[in-house]
């Protein structure tokens, strides 16, 4: 069987490390979370003071090393899993994704990953999700998928998961503070955040979650009776 890669991308908050996932088990492929390695690298960042010339740029892409393992996000042998998820991280991972180098950094280290993989055998095929996994990554990926949903959704969604977390989360500040995230990832000079054009996009806004993982089977031919 061939090696497939499928990528899906869209904005923050939008569920795509749970589609993701979820149809990568279902596939039986490999998940790769390529914003998880970016938070991972600004979760580095910000503990060196956020610093912003070339040298200690490549100097974190090159010495930061990032392993998923069991669910888990481990980040120079740290398990940053939950960590990386907060706010706080994720303003650091907009503002370190407008460096071009630091985006060349991660996506050799994708390419490089996927290629392990496929040599190996180990994998039918890998999921990778992320902002433009479909345009500038993998731009020859088997499938494309943008999954997409309004602003005010993806804020409430936001709320509810940290509160479930019990941090403290006000609706109208995460609204203000994603769309700026959304203004800066669209508009951003090296691989702005947009849909493939061959992208099918997917509004999951109007989907559960368990619709958005049977419409993506379906797309792919996946035979699988999702549960």
């Amino acid at each position: 069987m061939d090696f497939k890669i499928i990528a899906i991308d869209g904005p923050t908050g939008v569920g795509k490390s749970t589609i993701a996932r979820q149809l990568a088990e279902k596939l039986g492929y490999l998940y790769v979370d390529t914003g998880a390695m970016f938070r991972c690298l600004a979760w580095r960042w910000g503990k060196q003071g956020c610093p912003e010339s070339d040298h200690l740029l490549e100097e974190l892409g090159d010495q930061t090393r990032i392993v998923f393992k069991d669910e888990k996000v481990i980040c120079d042998d740290n398990d940053v899993t939950q960590e990386i998820r907060t706010e706080r991280i994720s303003g650091l991972a907009s503002r370190i994704s407008r460096f071009p180098l630091i985006r060349e950094v991660l996506k050799k280290q994708q390419m490089a990953l996927v290629e392990e993989v496929r040599k190996s055998s180990s994998y039918l095929g890998a999921v990778l999700e992320g902002r433009d996994v479909g345009t500038v990554v993998f731009p020859g990926a088997d499938f494309k998928f943008f999954v997409d949903a309004s602003p005010e959704i993806r804020a409430k969604r936001r709320m509810l998961q940290l509160r479930e977390r019990g941090e403290n989360a006000n609706f109208e500040e995460i609204l203000v503070d994603l769309r700026k995230r959304d203004f800066q990832d669209q508009n951003r000079k090296v691989a702005p955040l947009m849909a493939a054009e061959d992208a099918i996009i997917v509004d999951t806004g109007i989907l559960s979650a368990a619709q958005v993982l049977e419409h993506l089977l379906s797309c792919v031919g996946g035979k699988i009776e999702v549960s």
